[in-house]
C-alpha cells in the first residue's frame, strides 16, 4: 500500500518531494504551478534539476513507479458550452500537461467540470445508475473532445489524465461512476485516460459504504463501470457530511461519515496495492504533537481499523463473554447455512452477488465431469437444441454458480432463443466472475447492443477488446455501436481498425464510410461505398448511403446513377422521392416530377414525394412568369397534400405564406 499527502510546492516543486520523504510517506501529490492563475509559470531550468535531484534521492525515479501525482487547476472546466471558456480551459490543462511530461509525472487527476445548463432533478441526484440525462451527455462530449484535442495537440505524451469522481453539487459532471466511463468511452485515444477515486466524494454523492457488504458493493461498480486497473489514484479522504449529502468537505480518517468499513475495503482491493493512496485530509494544527497526515496515514495501515481486543475485554463480563462467544458462533452458523444453501434456478440465473469477498479472487476452472457437461452443451447448441442446452448448462451452475463457461454457455443459448435480456444477464455473471473472458465480454455486448442500451454495450464491447485488440467482430460492432449513438468520430478510430483487419469486408468498408459520412467528410465515404459495392452485392441502403455522399460533396450526376440503380433494386417510394431529388438537383425538371410522381403513385402518403411535386411545380409557375394559374393550383394542392400527412412542416408553412399559395 502506497500512502501519500498533498503537499505544498511553494517555493519550488521539489519541496514538495521534500516534505513527503521528511514525513515517511510513499508518494505525494502537488499542484505543479499556481492553481488559481489562468497563465501560470513553466518551472525554470533550475527548479526542473532540483525536482530530479529530490526525486533520485527519494528513490522515486523511475515515473513507472507512480510515487508522483499532479492536480489539476480548479478553474479548469473542459465540459463549460461557452466556446470561449472551454478554449481557454483547454490551454490552461495544456501548460498542465505540458509541466507533467517536463517533471516526469505521468498522473495528472482532473475533475470532469460542469456542464452549466440547468439543474438536474432531485430524483436524478439520488439515481447512481442513470443514465446521463441530455445536458450531463453534452458536457461529457464536449469534455471528450477538449481531451480529445490535448491529445491531438501533445502526441506521445506518456501522462494520464486521471478523472476524478465528484460529489455532485449543481451541474458538475462525474458524480456516478457510469458518467466517468462514458466520458473514456467517448475520447478517441482513450488508453490516456485513467480514473481517481475519491471516497468522501464517493460517499457525498451517494455511494453507501458504512458496512463491509455495502462498501464492496460500490467497489463493484467502481470494477464494473471503470475496472479496477484503470484507477490509478485513490484520494483517501473521510467526509463532514453524511451519504448522498453533495457537500464536498474532507474530514480525518475515520472522524467522518465514511465509515471503518469504508477504508478496509478500499485498503484490500489487490488490484489497488501499488496505486498512489493520497490523504487530502486537512493539514491545520497537529495530533498530538505531530503532523494529521502521519496520523492519517497510520489510520489507513490499520492502526484504528483493527478490531482492539483489549479495550474490549475490559468491558465484558463473563456472562457478556458468554454471549458475545454465542453470538459469534450463531453468526458462523449462520454464514455456513448461507453458503451450504442449495440455490434454485431462478437464484441461479440472478447476478453473482457483487458484495462477496470471492469475486475479487478469479475465474474458477471447470471439474472434469463440468468439463465433460460443458462440452454436452455445446454440442446441443451446435445442433440447434437450445433449450436441453439451457438446462445442460443450468444443471453445472446448480453445483457449480462460479463457472464463468457455464454462464457463457446460457448466455449463447439465450441469445440464440432471442432472449436478449436473459442473455445479457448470464454473460454479466460470466464477466463479474472473469473479467479477462472475451467470450464473456463479447457476448454482452452484442446482447446489450440489441437491447438498444449503447453506452453500456459500447463499455463492454471496449473491455472485449482490452483483451483481444485485433478482434474484427468487436472492432466491427464497436463501430456499429458508436454510429448508433450518431458519434462518426468515435467510431473512425474502430471502422478504420476492422478494414485493416479485414479489407474484403463490405460491411467493414460500410461501417467506415458512415463513420466518415457522419465526420463531414462524404468524398473519403464515397471511396468506401464504391470499394463496398464491388465486394459485395448493392443493397438499398449502401445506394442510399452513396447517393447521401455523393449529394453532400454535390456530384449530384453520380447521385442520378445511384438513384437510378436504387430504383431497380427496390421501386418503392423512397427510392423514387430520391432519384425525382436528384434530377431536381441536375436540372432535369421533367424527370424530377415524373419520378416523385411515381412515388405517391405507389403510396399516395409519402408526403416527402408530395413536397418534391410541389416544388417542382412551383419551380414551373416561377419561371413562366407566374401567368399559369392552374400550375400554381397544382403546386398549391402537392403541398396541402404533404401537410395533411405531415402538418408539422413549419418552413413548408412559410414558403406557402411567402408565395400567396
Amino acid at each position: 500500500m502506497r500512502i501519500g499527502s498533498h503537499r505544498s510546492a511553494a517555493g519550488g516543486v521539489a519541496n514538495a518531494v521534500h516534505e513527503a520523504v521528511a514525513l515517511g510517506l510513499d508518494c505525494v501529490q502537488l499542484f505543479t504551478a499556481n492553481q488559481r492563475q489562468w497563465k501560470p509559470r513553466q518551472p525554470s531550468q533550475q527548479e526542473c534539476a532540483d525536482w530530479f535531484e529530490a526525486l533520485k534521492k527519494a528513490g522515486w525515479s523511475n515515473p513507472k513507479d507512480h510515487r508522483v501525482v499532479s492536480h489539476n487547476s480548479y478553474l479548469v472546466n473542459l465540459a463549460s458550452p461557452d466556446t470561449a471558456s472551454r478554449k481557454k480551459s483547454i490551454a490552461l490543462q495544456r501548460s498542465e500537461l505540458e509541466r507533467c511530461e517536463m517533471l516526469g509525472i505521468e498522473l495528472c487527476v482532473m475533475h470532469p467540470g460542469a456542464h452549466l445548463i440547468g439543474k438536474r432533478s432531485p430524483q436524478e441526484k439520488n439515481d447512481l445508475l442513470a443514465q446521463p440525462n441530455p445536458h450531463e451527455l453534452q458536457g461529457l462530449k464536449r469534455l471528450a473532445s477538449s481531451l480529445d484535442q490535448l491529445h491531438k495537440d501533445l502526441p506521445g505524451y506518456r501522462v494520464f489524465t486521471c478523472l476524478e469522481n465528484t460529489v455532485g453539487a449543481g451541474t458538475t459532471l462525474g458524480y456516478n461512476f457510469n458518467q466517468l466511463a462514458v466520458t473514456r468511452e467517448l475520447v478517441g485515444d482513450s488508453g490516456r485516460i485513467a480514473f481517481c477515486i475519491d471516497t468522501c466524494h464517493a460517499l457525498a454523492a451517494g455511494y453507501n459504504m458504512d458496512t463491509s457488504t455495502n462498501a464492496n458493493k460500490t467497489l463493484a461498480e467502481i470494477n464494473r463501470h471503470l475496472g479496477f486497473k484503470n484507477v490509478r489514484v485513490i484520494h483517501a479522504n473521510d467526509s463532514k457530511f453524511p451519504c448522498g449529502s453533495r457537500k464536498d468537505r474532507h474530514a480525518h480518517i475515520l472522524d467522518g461519515a465514511c465509515g471503518q468499513a469504508c477504508f478496509k475495503a478500499v485498503t484490500a482491493v489487490g488490484a489497488w496495492k501499488n496505486v498512489p493512496m493520497i490523504l487530502e485530509t486537512p493539514k491545520e494544527s497537529l495530533f498530538q504533537g505531530q503532523s494529521w497526515d502521519l496520523e492519517n496515514a497510520r489510520r489507513l495501515r490499520g492502526g484504528k481499523l483493527k478490531f482492539d481486543l483489549k479495550s474490549s475485554k475490559k468491558s465484558l463480563t463473563p456472562k457478556s463473554k458468554a454471549s458475545a462467544l454465542l453470538g459469534l458462533f450463531v453468526s458462523t452458523l449462520l454464514v455456513l447455512n448461507v453458503a451450504c444453501k442449495t440455490k434454485t434456478l431462478d437464484e441461479i440465473r440472478g447476478n453473482t452477488p457483487t458484495n462477496s469477498p470471492s469475486l475479487w479472487n478469479g475465474p474458477v476452472a471447470p471439474t472434469v465431469d463440468e468439463s465433460a457437461l460443458l462440452s454436452r452443451g455445446k454440442q446441443q447448441i451446435d445442433s440447434g437444441d437450445y433449450d436441453n442446452a439451457l438446462a445442460t448448462f443450468q444443471e453445472i451452475l446448480q453445483e457449480n454458480p462460479k463457472l464463468p463457461d457455464a454462464w457463457i454457455g446460457v448466455g449463447q443459448a439465450q441469445a440464440l432463443k432471442k432472449d436478449w435480456t436473459q442473455s445479457e444477464s448470464a454473460y454479466a455473471s460470466a464477466a463479474e466472475l472473469d473479467s479477462g473472458n472475451f467470450d464473456a465480454q463479447f457476448g454482452r455486448g452484442k446482447a446489450l447492443q440489441v437491447l438498444n442500451q449503447l453506452v453500456d454495450c459500447i463499455r463492454a464491447y471496449h473491455r472485449a477488446l482490452l483483451i483481444r485488440p485485433d478482434d474484427f467482430d468487436a472492432n466491427l460492432n464497436m463501430a456499429t455501436a458508436y454510429l448508433q449513438l450518431d458519434e462518426g468520430r468515435s467510431a473512425i478510430v474502430y471502422a478504420e481498425k476492422s478494414v485493416k483487419l479485414k479489407p474484403d469486408s463490405g460491411i467493414a468498408r460500410i461501417n467506415l464510410g458512415v463513420s466518415y459520412e457522419l465526420s463531414g467528410k462524404p468524398d473519403l465515404a464515397i471511396a468506401q461505398y464504391e470499394l463496398a459495392a464491388e465486394l459485395m452485392e448493392p443493397t438499398p441502403q449502401l445506394l442510399t448511403n452513396l447517393l447521401n455522399a455523393y449529394a453532400q460533396s454535390k456530384r449530384y450526376r453520380e447521385a442520378v446513377n445511384a438513384a437510378l440503380l436504387l430504383v431497380k433494386l427496390a421501386p418503392n417510394p423512397n427510392s423514387y422521392e430520391r432519384l425525382g431529388w436528384a434530377y431536381f438537383r441536375v436540372g432535369d425538371y421533367e424527370k424530377s416530377l415524373a419520378s416523385y410522381r411515381d412515388a405517391v403513385r405507389i403510396d399516395t402518403r409519402h408526403w416527402p414525394a408530395w413536397n418534391g411535386i410541389g416544388i417542382n411545380l412551383l419551380n414551373t409557375w416561377l419561371v413562366g412568369g407566374k401567368k399559369d394559374a392552374d400550375i400554381r393550383s397544382s403546386a398549391k394542392a402537392a403541398f396541402e397534400r404533404s401537410l395533411l400527412q405531415n402538418p408539422q412542416q413549419s418552413k413548408l408553412s412559410k414558403l406557402m405564406k411567402s408565395y400567396k399559395l
